[in-house]
């Protein structure tokens, strides 16, 4: 007759080997943690996991969590403008995938808030976003035409915002005369010939600038000027992010006039299109 000791090892050799009970599945939606948290957050969905399709929905679902969240519909404190909320909603909607890694971000921003933490700094990480989300980038590329005419009584006219890489035409017809002082010359946008503006105070001063002369000055973001002459016609490439501007090259404009035949007054046009 066996021992009860002997009939109980095979009881505990199973018992050793029985598995472990599987993990418990991670919460997904509005969550209040067992860790002290005084308000839910919004937890997202195992990214890895799901189809395609079913990824872009948790996405604009977990999207629409958070500005109910910003918005002040829940607990928590959290009340941002609208209009700052819209300005994070275009920002993401325009990078639906950084949607992903902004609900992570929210979620540990949300778990301190509510462990005590604070409130205040939460809302300023979501208020920092947009500009997070698109440093570095160009939104404003200059894939267009732009015409204007020149003007000659005044300094620096027609901003455009251009993208590092953008290849432009600048250029004006010939044809239009002025002049930049009283018993001048009369001149085109090519400028005074007979008056180079290599050195002095004049805004165009480097090779092939000219007095009265049609030029344009480029801005990096960082705030970096570059003054080119244009003439009748320049082709250019933004070496960084910025913004192209155009005069013509004068110290003082209250005395220029374009030139009049009978009542038809000239008036130089200025165009601006990506080059081919």
């Amino acid at each position: 007759m066996r021992s009860s000791a002997s009939a109980l090892l095979p009881l505990l050799v199973l018992a050793a080997c029985k598995p472990p009970p599987p993990p418990a599945a991670a919460p997904v939606g509005w969550h209040k943690e067992a860790t002290g948290m005084a308000f839910e957050c919004y937890f997202p969905p195992d990214w890895g996991k799901l189809p395609e399709t079913d990824r872009k929905m948790a996405r604009a679902a977990a999207l629409d969590a958070m500005k109910e969240q910003w918005a002040g519909k829940r607990d928590g404190g959290m009340s941002l403008e609208e209009g700052v909320i819209d300005e994070v909603e275009v920002t993401l909607l325009g990078r639906p995938a950084q949607i992903e890694a902004v609900v992570s971000q929210n979620l540990e921003a949300c778990r301190t808030a509510a462990g005590g933490g604070s409130v205040e700094a939460w809302a300023s990480a979501i208020k920092a976003l947009p500009a997070k989300l698109t440093a570095g980038e160009c939104l404003t590329p200059l894939d267009y035409t732009m015409f204007d005419y020149l003007e000659i009584d005044t300094g620096w006219q027609r901003p455009l915002r251009i993208c590092k890489g953008d290849k432009v035409r600048v250029w004006a017809p010939v044809g239009d005369k002025f002049r930049i002082t009283d018993k001048g010359p009369w001149i085109n946008v090519e400028g005074d010939p007979a008056q180079p503006t290599t050195s002095g105070d004049w805004p165009c001063t480097i090779e092939g600038c000219r007095a009265g002369m049609f030029i344009m000055k480029f801005v990096t973001e960082a705030g970096v000027e570059l003054i080119k002459p244009v003439g009748a016609e320049l082709m250019f490439e933004a070496p960084e992010h910025g913004e192209i501007s155009f005069s013509i090259n004068d110290k003082t404009f209250y005395d220029n006039i374009w030139f009049k035949n009978g009542g038809i007054t000239d008036h130089a046009a200025i165009n601006v299109e990506p080059a081919r």
